[in-house]
């Protein structure tokens, strides 16, 4: 153990607000990974809930796991980029605080990334659950660089719960999470990353990713497609990147859909044409969560990016 946590070559980041309903679990999923040379960064971001007493519990069983806890929340980009200067491991993985990491992800993606010296970032495939851990659907993502390049223009092609970064391909002072572009940072740092090396997903399901209904989000849908245009415009004017005829296309469709879509819709079709929810789930699960909703700080991603 002692080699583990002096010199681990993956470090595991995972940033925490109001996240007790879960986290144990998500905790538990990265500490039984059948590869085990990793340690846990894990930053309580200000929370107001015993997620802190949680993280600190599991700090004692395991000596893998390092606690820490901002003064006050600073949101999650700069939770990352805390805990990314406080990574000893040459590889960079991403975790969330209510998510489960399958027993042999890091296994599989480390094997990968070690006889892909070239690959600067692997995902992976991903099943979706609700908030009781029931069984949703799955999200599939392209997988080989040259899919992913093409569809980084019209959707996010890299689950970021499932990302796993070679941070040795990356200039000292790389830039990681930028903190204007809540909710979309990963979006943009996705672009700028395949400067550095190539993308891949494995092909097998590598997280259970849990969905629901109640995020902020959906709650602010056109906020959220914003923040992807103008990392889309980033990208075409700063970052080299050069989308296909096809792919400027589906961006104009996705534009025209969130502009012409009533906000509430917006979410919904989201999750259908993704095929995360079949139409009688998705009514089920809009159902229950209105009658309960976890005491939990709800993940914020770029769904509208994701279509």
């Amino acid at each position: 153990m002692r080699s583990s946590q002096n010199h681990p070559l993956i470090s595991v980041i995972i940033p925490v607000y109001n996240g007790n309903g879960y986290l144990p679990a998500a905790l538990q999923s990265i500490l039984s990974q059948t590869y085990r040379h990793f340690e846990v960064i894990a930053i309580d971001d200000g929370s107001t809930d015993n997620s802190y007493e949680i993280l600190q519990r599991f700090a004692k069983l395991d000596s893998r796991v390092r606690v820490f806890r901002n003064s006050k929340n600073l949101n999650i980009a700069h939770t990352l980029n805390r805990g990314i200067r406080l990574a000893k491991g040459q590889f960079i993985a991403r975790m969330d605080a209510d998510d489960v990491s399958l027993p042999h992800r890091l296994a599989k993606q480390i094997h990968y990334l070690k006889l892909h010296p070239d690959v600067v970032i692997v995902g992976g495939q991903a099943k979706t659950i609700d908030i009781d851990g029931m069984a949703l659907g799955r999200k599939l993502f392209p997988i080989s660089n040259k899919q992913i390049r093409e569809a980084l223009f019209t959707s996010n092609p890299i689950q970021h719960p499932t990302a796993m970064i070679n941070r040795s391909l990356l200039p000292k002072n790389f830039s990681w999470y930028d903190p204007s572009l809540p909710p979309a940072e990963d979006y943009d740092l996705f672009f700028r990353l395949g400067k550095y090396g190539n993308y891949h997903n494995l092909s097998c399901f590598v997280l259970q990713y849990r969905q629901y209904i109640g995020s902020a989000t959906f709650k602010n849908p056109i906020k959220t497609f914003s923040a992807t245009r103008q990392v889309r415009q980033r990208a075409t004017s700063k970052y080299g990147y050069i989308p296909s005829f096809r792919s400027k296309l589906v961006h104009a469709l996705q534009v025209a859909a969130v502009t012409l879509l009533p906000e509430s819709l917006i979410y919904p079709a989201y999750v259908l044409a993704r095929g995360i929810r079949s139409p009688l789930q998705l009514l089920a699960d809009y159902l229950a969560e209105m009658r309960f909703f976890p005491n939990i700080e709800p993940k914020v991603e770029d769904l509208s990016s994701r279509v």
